[in-house]
């Protein structure tokens, strides 16, 4: 399971830092962030993107745009909005546990949308700021795996494409037909486990 995430707790953070100021970005903010507590993911993404025009270099804005997306289900989206808040972050700030969960929300976007290679990157990196994240501990080695599995399927599907072609005489028909429904139910079998994993197996991403 995923766990929740951290970005409600960090906005009022900021809200009561900014309680002076009530400009267009601060009300963005709020908004955005009492429509996410409700639940109601398309009105906080509508307030936190009015929130990344204000101030497009906060990277706060542009993660919590980016929690958002994901409890919409834009995966692609929510990783690129993820990568342009750990941009931003990078420079303004040296706080490495946020930075972490930037990079850990990046790896379940990226493995999301079966972008294994990439989401396995990103919770290295997020380990490397946050070594004790048991959640990035457990959803890399998972991405591990079903990467293994992948290419080991690739290599099982190259290797019976290649395998020369025997003369008729040499198999009978009736075994090559019980031979090629074998390799059918195994490459179907390991394609529902994949998926079966892909959709139960990780934790669920962090706020603020």
């Amino acid at each position: 399971m995923i766990n929740k995430m951290r970005c409600c707790s960090f906005i009022a953070a900021f809200v009561i830092v900014l309680s002076g100021w009530i400009g267009g970005w601060t009300r963005a903010m709020k908004a955005g962030n009492a429509a996410y507590v409700r639940g109601n993911y398309n009105e906080a993404h509508a307030a936190f993107q009015r929130a990344t025009l204000e101030k497009p270099d906060n990277p706060v804005a542009h993660y919590n745009l980016g929690t958002a997306l994901y409890r919409q289900g834009k995966f692609r989206e929510a990783a690129r909005t993820f990568q342009a808040s750990l941009s931003r972050h990078a420079e303004q700030t040296e706080d490495t546990l946020n930075r972490s969960s930037i990079l850990y929300n990046l790896g379940n976007a990226q493995f999301k949308v079966g972008d294994l290679t990439s989401a396995i990157d990103a919770y290295q990196q997020a380990l490397r700021f946050d070594p004790q994240d048991t959640d990035a501990h457990h959803n890399l080695a998972l991405a591990r795996q079903l990467l293994k599995q992948q290419q080991d399927l690739a290599q099982q599907q190259a290797k019976s494409s290649t395998a020369p072609k025997t003369e008729p005489n040499d198999v009978g028909k009736a075994e090559a037909l019980r031979l090629l429904e074998r390799f059918s139910e195994n490459e179907n079998r390991l394609r529902q486990k994949l998926q079966q994993q892909r959709k139960s197996g990780y934790r669920r991403e962090k706020d603020w």
